[in-house]
C-alpha cells in the first residue's frame, strides 16, 4: 500500500498539469486568434450592448435628474445648460454605439429571413 500512495498522487498531479496546458492553450489559442466563435462573439456582443443599454439608462436618468434640479430652482440656468449638453452628447455618443453594435444583428436576421425565404419559394 506504502508504494502505491506515490503513484496515485504523480497520476493525479499529472492529470491536472496536462488538464492546465490543455484549458491555457485553448485560452490562448482563442485570445490569439482574429476569429472568434459564434457563440463567444454572441456572449461578447450581448455583454457589450447590455453594458451600453445600462450605461444609457444611467445617463437619461442623470439627465431627468438634472431637469428637476433646475425646475426646482436648485441649478442656475447656466450650469443646467453645461450639464444637459455634456449629458446628452455622452447619451448620443451611447446610442450611436447601439446602433453601430445593432447593425451586424441587422445583416444576420436579414441573411436568415433571405434564406428563409428562398427555401419556402
Amino acid at each position: 500500500m506504502d508504494d502505491f500512495l506515490p503513484w496515485v498522487f504523480i497520476i493525479g498531479a499529472s492529470a491536472a498539469v496536462v488538464a492546465g496546458l490543455i484549458s491555457l492553450w485553448l485560452s490562448l489559442s482563442l485570445a490569439l486568434s482574429d476569429e472568434v466563435a459564434g457563440s463567444a462573439r454572441a456572449q461578447l456582443d450581448t455583454d457589450a450592448r447590455r453594458a451600453l443599454l445600462t450605461e444609457k439608462e444611467a445617463l437619461l436618468q442623470e439627465i431627468r435628474d438634472v431637469a428637476f434640479e433646475h425646475d426646482a430652482g436648485k441649478l442656475s440656468d447656466a450650469d443646467f445648460e453645461e450639464l444637459n449638453t455634456k449629458l446628452r452628447a455622452q447619451a448620443r455618443h451611447i446610442l450611436h454605439e447601439l446602433d453601430a453594435g445593432a447593425e451586424s444583428f441587422r445583416d444576420e436576421a436579414e441573411a436568415l429571413i433571405a434564406e428563409r425565404l428562398s427555401n419556402e419559394a
